[in-house]
């Protein structure tokens, strides 16, 4: 298996499936934050463009991913109070209890989110305020909103106007992987 053959085959789940998923992500965070309340929690996913979302390039990637966010959560002195992995046939996600000051933790989110394939990954800070579950934001620290990955617009605009064909966003997401080869080689065949 290879990077070049990443959305060939795996996973497809339905729109209901990512929509049930997403609900299920909701809820869980709630529970970790009503076990943990003074602390945050990190949830983090793969940006993957397309209908597949589980195979093993896939999760070779997340796992790159996954083992960078623990050596980042090291760096910054952060024990984890939880963690938790699960590769769902809507895609890999891992989470992080941290009892760090959740700004703290969202301003490495956003480095380890701008840093070498970090783009490739959606990496969330979420804490319970009044009762409620929050997302903490790049605007709150005094981050410009994240990047398309083709065009350097901003990526919600992108993704929501569906600006840029899938296709393209595959392609680009694996001239990536193959931009930073020698640190992917470990968990990814990629084609020379």
């Amino acid at each position: 298996m290879n990077a070049a053959e990443m959305f060939a085959h795996g996973e497809t789940p339905t729109l209901d499936e990512v929509l049930l998923n997403r609900e299920r992500r909701v809820h869980f965070i709630e529970e970790l934050l009503h076990r943990f309340p003074q602390c945050c929690v990190i949830s983090l996913k793969c940006n993957i463009p397309g209908p597949i979302k589980s195979n093993g390039e896939i999760l070779a990637l997340f796992e790159y991913g996954e083992n960078r966010m623990q050596e980042l959560l090291v760096h910054c002195g952060w024990k984890a109070d939880y963690h938790k992995r699960m590769n769902l046939r809507t895609g890999p996600e891992a989470f992080w209890v941290i009892s760090g000051d959740s700004l703290e933790v969202k301003q490495q989110m956003i480095l380890f989110e701008e840093e070498t394939l970090g783009r490739l990954f959606d990496a969330d800070v979420l804490v319970q305020k009044e009762g409620l579950v929050q997302t903490r934001s790049r605007v709150e620290l005094g981050y410009e909103p994240r990047r398309c990955l083709i065009c350097n617009e901003d990526a919600r605009t992108c993704a929501s106007r569906r600006i840029h064909p899938v296709p393209a966003l595959q392609q680009k997401l694996v001239e990536r992987m193959l931009e930073y080869a020698d640190e992917l080689e470990k968990c990814i065949s990629l084609p020379q």
